[in-house]
């Protein structure tokens, strides 16, 4: 019967006492007859029944005791970097024949090269196709338009640390007419990044017979930054 009581004064509505008069001041007696204006304001954030709620609320579940020999065992990871080396890997070796279909505004054709020493201080290559000249006295060729057949000649020599020479040797032939072009090159480092260039080019052309021949050569000292 009691608890029935409580609940009942609990769940009722707040009841409002009578105001006192305040003798016959208008603004007394507007403030006196509204509490809610007369109340302190409440800055809280929390709300006036939390309180209540958490006593009401049931306590958090307890997590369940682990036993450390139940867990499942610890994989073993290796980190990058921890292994001492690496088996079974290899750099792709470059093959030592190419082939290859070009064209440019003053030749089109295909050519295959092959690398015959190319790991030791000598290096030699030799490079031959043919192809259709398109116009004439744009690089190095004849002196005219039409089928031809192209060769190239590459060696070179390691000289020491410092030094290199190199030789190369073009050759052009169609319609009765050979032109031949060897150049021969020597580099020399200097000095850290100076390094002393040296070419000589000779060219040789039959044109029809009649022949011209002329030669150029140069001396540089380059600066590397």
């Amino acid at each position: 019967m009691l608890g029935a009581i409580g609940l009942a004064l609990l769940g009722a509505p707040l009841v409002t006492l009578p105001t006192p008069a305040f003798g016959g001041d208008p603004t007394l007696i507007a403030i006196a007859s509204d509490p809610a204006r007369m109340r302190l304001y409440c800055l809280s954030t929390r709300c006036g029944d939390e309180e209540w709620r958490l006593a009401l609320a049931p306590p958090p579940a307890k997590a369940p005791d682990i036993d450390p020999l139940d867990l499942p065992p610890l994989r073993n990871v290796q980190l990058p970097g921890s292994q001492r080396r690496v088996g079974g890997i290899r750099a792709p070796a470059t093959s030592r024949e190419s082939r290859a279909m070009y064209s440019n505004d003053y030749r089109i054709g295909t050519r295959y090269g092959v690398q015959a020493l190319r790991d030791g201080p000598t290096q030699l290559g030799l490079t031959f196709g043919a192809g259709y000249r398109l116009a004439p006295l744009h690089d190095d060729g004849i002196n005219r338009p039409g089928a031809v057949f192209r060769g190239e000649l590459n060696l070179g020599q390691k000289l020491g640390d410092r030094a290199r020479w190199s030789q190369r040797v073009q050759v052009e032939s169609g319609h009765g007419d050979t032109f031949v072009k060897q150049s021969v090159r020597l580099d020399v480092d200097v000095w850290r990044n100076w390094k002393l260039e040296t070419d000589f080019a000779i060219r040789h052309d039959s044109n029809g017979g009649g022949g011209s021949e002329s030669a150029e050569s140069s001396i540089e000292l380059i600066r590397r930054f």
